[in-house]
């Protein structure tokens, strides 16, 4: 076992790496630069683990695969990525790079040669009839691999994560873990990842109207299915919690700071009735708004 350092990646930096014959694994962080999110692709086979900031495959059909945190993705050359993006200011991800089928006789020779060459003709075919990738949303396996992963030191984790890959191909060759089967829930268009994005937008510069899915997927030209499916798997939360989450934080900020009634407070973040709004700040903050404002101006003073 060999364990070193890789060469910084164009706008990237790596925080600690792993490799065996034919495998390198590897922390990647950087921020929204296209070049060192395309970098982290390359090879034949790679596993993709999206550990914060979620990202974007603008493919060359025309096509965007969403990779939102929590996601496993494995990607081999036979995907054709036009460009990456991220949606957030700092990405991060494990990358496990595997250059060509040797790897995995490797890591599966616990299993047999049978068993090792069966998996690795069932991946060839799965990666061909998922257009070269396969994505693994995330589920209570993805969950526990993150938490445990953070919990250990630094010089551990590349093992572990070999280990942990291992186990992934191994419940993918038992069918107990099972990609995404209906890829078009993640594969859009840009037109519809721009529809999302400036709904997304209109909901934030209009927290004060009365917002409903159907009005916005009508004024979008989207349907209210793909704005609520969409809208979850790009920003990782209902449009109903994001909006009512954001009215909050408004609707805090104006209690702190303007003489505004509780009334005129709810008026202002879309709620018609001060007790609904009441109810659901005392759910958010712990505190009804007036006691809220009452602690806010004491701590202040």
């Amino acid at each position: 076992m060999v364990e070193r350092l890789l060469p910084m990646e164009p706008d990237g930096s790596v925080a600690w790496s792993y490799a065996l014959p034919g495998l390198q694994i590897c922390q990647l962080t950087g921020g929204q630069g296209d070049a060192w999110l395309s970098d982290s692709l390359r090879g034949p086979v790679c596993l993709l683990f999206c550990q914060a900031g979620g990202l974007q495959l603008y493919l060359e059909q025309g096509q965007v695969l969403d990779l939102n945190p929590q996601d496993i993705l494995l990607v081999s050359s036979r995907l054709r990525v036009h460009r990456v993006e991220s949606r957030e200011a700092k990405v991060q991800l494990i990358r496990m790079q595997l250059d060509g089928p040797t790897p995995f006789a490797a890591l599966t020779r616990l299993w047999g040669a049978a068993d090792s060459q069966l998996l690795t003709h069932s991946l060839d075919e799965l990666l061909q009839t998922g257009g070269g990738c396969l994505l693994f949303p995330s589920s209570l396996w993805n969950s526990a691999f993150f938490a445990q992963l953070d919990d250990l030191p630094e010089e551990k984790r590349g093992q572990y994560c070999a280990m942990k890959g291992v186990e992934l191909l191994y419940l993918m060759q038992s069918k107990a873990i099972v990609p995404l089967r209906s890829p078009g829930r993640r594969y859009w268009d840009r037109e519809q990842v721009q529809a999302i994005r400036d709904a997304h937008d209109y909901m934030l510069e209009n927290l004060s109207q009365p917002l409903t899915i159907e009005a916005m997927a009508r004024r979008f030209h989207i349907s209210g299915t793909f704005l609520k499916e969409g809208f979850r798997q790009m920003y990782g939360q209902s449009t109903r919690k994001f909006l009512q989450a954001r009215r909050m934080d408004l609707a805090a900020d104006l209690l702190r700071n303007t003489n505004q009634t509780v009334l005129q407070v709810a008026a202002s973040v879309g709620y018609e009735s001060a007790s609904q709004f009441s109810q659901i700040f005392k759910r958010h903050y712990h505190l009804p708004p007036a006691q809220y404002r009452r602690q806010m101006a004491q701590q202040n003073v």
